[in-house]
């Protein structure tokens, strides 16, 4: 995230003012990202290295992104999704692409919304939700250039990082591989942000502690079981090392590796290790190749062949690896268990329902509710309070409703 100075008034202005849109105001999104704008090269093209584009979010807005095929295109094997840092922007990404062609990939680098010639405003809010979209798609895209066999490996960059993450949380039967370069973790422990924060919310410091993460991406590294680098200069002025330790640490993944950059900062490590930043990028990408996984997060599984008989035929969902077994969310009142993939079968492979597959500003219907009176209703996405999602019904004001009770629907 370069450049995340002059946060007085990110908190400043707002500490008055009480927590609720704090992520979105102007103050906060002016430093949170800084935008470029920059005209399309090859908007439209389907065949050649270089292919420009939009993907269309539910909203009407649009994200910018470059696709970046290798000369033989036959020989991909891999598709990396990039998600840069916030001043940087989808078409900077030739020395990248040009290095992940040498071992068989192709590149998607994807922008933000209001970046190169993308439309609406960046938001904080909306990163998540954003990459959600523009993966699913994004394979329409793949299908296109022959690439939809491939391997896929998610790879963000600073605030990237978020993006980077939450794909392969989200969508963990997908992805085969995961880079977090230099990537954040964590705004509220930012140092400029942590040092800030007593001065400005000095009357009420529970303020501060009460404020919640625009993105839980640390809660979402326990659901990530692909093989996963992450790089960090030890230097990092911008977002410390101890980021990159927390982000390794609460990785779930068993094949993962903390790549510690001795002296580096944020924004000069491919000056000091540039040949070996290419390494450890191969060696995950070969790890990729070669991974395979039965139960991602997310997927409906039915227990059997248990000592525990009450468990036999049970249903839920797996959370995410744990050592040699996985986590199974299993409905009230049995809980979380850690149970053996041989005990385990498949029901359902589509992940359930999350806020972030609801942005804001969309058409929704509500459905299978105990109270009958908004079923079949439909709404405007207002936001996500918690683990369920705001919406206004016209006649009936405000609910906050779970996932699994709303379908989008077209306007």
């Amino acid at each position: 995230m370069e450049g995340m100075g002059g946060l007085e008034g990110l908190l400043g202005g707002l500490a008055a003012g009480g927590l609720d849109g704090l992520w979105d105001n102007p103050m906060v999104t002016n430093i949170a990202f800084h935008p470029s704008k920059t005209e399309p090269a090859h908007l439209g093209a389907t065949s050649g290295p270089v292919r420009d584009g939009t993907f269309d979010l539910s909203d009407g807005n649009r994200v910018s992104y470059r696709f970046y095929v290798p000369p033989d295109a036959a020989s991909v094997k891999i598709v990396v999704y990039f998600f840069h840092g916030n001043a940087e922007v989808c078409t900077a990404m030739d020395d990248i692409a040009e290095m992940l062609h040498c071992h068989g990939a192709a590149l998607l680098s994807i922008d933000y919304r209001g970046y190169a010639w993308g439309t609406g405003q960046p938001s904080l809010t909306k990163l998540c939700g954003d990459a959600d979209q523009c993966f699913l798609a994004s394979n329409q895209l793949l299908e296109a250039a022959g690439f939809g066999s491939a391997k896929r490996v998610a790879f963000g960059r600073s605030i990237g990082a978020t993006c980077a993450v939450h794909l392969a949380s989200r969508h963990a039967g997908k992805f085969h591989g995961l880079i977090v370069d230099s990537g954040l973790m964590s705004i509220k422990q930012l140092p400029t942000v942590a040092m800030m924060a007593p001065m400005v919310f000095a009357g009420n410091p529970q303020m501060f502690q009460m404020l919640q993460e625009p993105f839980d991406t640390l809660g979402k590294l326990a659901a990530v079981g692909c093989p996963t680098l992450v790089m960090h200069g030890d230097q990092d002025e911008i977002v410390p090392f101890a980021q990159a330790e927390q982000c390794h640490e609460k990785l779930a993944a068993p094949q993962k590796k903390l790549q510690r950059w001795t002296g580096a900062m944020h924004n000069n490590v491919w000056a000091l290790f540039g040949e070996q930043w290419r390494q450890e990028v191969k060696t995950l990408l070969d790890q990729a190749l070669a991974f395979t996984i039965a139960f991602p997060a997310g997927v409906l599984v039915e227990a059997h062949s248990l000592s525990n008989p009450t468990f036999n035929g049970l249903q839920g969902r797996i959370l995410g690896p744990q050592g040699e077994r996985l986590r199974v969310s299993f409905p009230d009142p049995h809980g979380e268990k850690a149970l053996k993939p041989d005990n385990l079968k498949v029901i359902e492979e589509a992940p359930e329902p999350s806020v972030y597959d609801f942005p804001v500003g969309a058409q929704v219907e509500a459905h299978s509710l105990s109270a009958p009176t908004f079923n079949g209703l439909r709404g405007k996405v207002l936001g996500v309070l918690g683990e369920r999602v705001r919406i206004e019904f016209e006649e009936h004001g405000e609910k906050s409703l779970k996932p699994v009770n709303l379908k989008l629907v077209k306007d």
